[in-house]
């Protein structure tokens, strides 16, 4: 949590020392907006990172037990977890690193693109691929794509609240949850069964396409229930 809380610290003082302005004023108020669009973002990606277990592990002919050995302190580390690491990515990312980008290039898309790049290049170290080509590829190509999302959701709204909400929903299902997270067996057990379909060497790559697909939907949603005008979402 210290890594965030530096993060986080360090976005306040760029921010106050380059417009004299109070970073926390501008992401959190008015509080009502915010919570809005922490609730819509958070429930709509868990519910999309539910269905992507669900679904690939259906083709893979994966079904889910609930774990016998589950505490309330395993759930609860796992899930401070997940937000300790979303809070310093989106921070860092988003909070430090795209705002520079946007304010002293000017460039918007440029901006988004490079901290969406940046993002995938970080999780070679974090999903320990360095080395491996594809798998470099393809980590790059999959998180860079969540990063981009995540950096419109923050170019839309000035604020961290939103793409926060949106990676946190995300990781908490698929790690808590579904225990595909670094701290192993959480809520749910993956038990391997027989495949429905014989997808032979094209599993990967619908498995692949599923997880471009994602962030596409949530790109749509953003464009359409976003109103610029309004600074709002009109999805609740």
């Amino acid at each position: 949590m210290i890594y965030a809380l530096i993060a986080l610290f360090t976005s306040w003082l760029i921010v106050y020392v380059l417009e004299k302005r109070n970073l926390l004023s501008i992401w959190f108020t008015p509080l009502n907006q915010r919570a809005r669009e922490f609730m819509t973002g958070f429930i709509i990606l868990a519910i999309l990172s539910a269905i992507t277990q669900l679904f690939l592990g259906y083709l893979g002919g994966t079904y889910w037990q609930l774990n016998n050995n589950i505490t309330a302190d395993l759930v609860f580390n796992s899930a401070f977890y997940d937000l300790k690491s979303v809070l310093f990515e989106e921070l860092t990312f988003r909070g430090i690193i795209l705002y520079l980008l946007l304010r002293y290039t000017k460039r918007t898309q440029s901006s988004l693109l490079i901290t969406a790049a940046a993002f995938g290049i970080y999780h070679w170290f974090t999903f320990g691929v360095l080395g491996n080509v594809m798998a470099m590829i393809v980590v790059f190509i999959t998180t860079g794509y969540m990063g981009y999302v995540f950096a419109v959701s923050y170019e839309k709204t000035s604020s961290v609240v939103l793409p926060i909400a949106i990676h946190f929903g995300w990781n908490l299902i698929n790690n808590t949850v579904f225990s595909n997270g670094p701290n192993g067996i959480q809520i749910f057990e993956a038990v391997q069964g027989h495949p429905p379909f014989d997808l032979g060497n094209y599993s990967g790559l619908l498995s692949l396409g599923w997880y471009l697909l994602i962030p596409t939907v949530v790109l749509i949603i953003l464009h359409n229930f976003y109103t610029r005008q309004t600074r709002d979402f009109k999805l609740l």
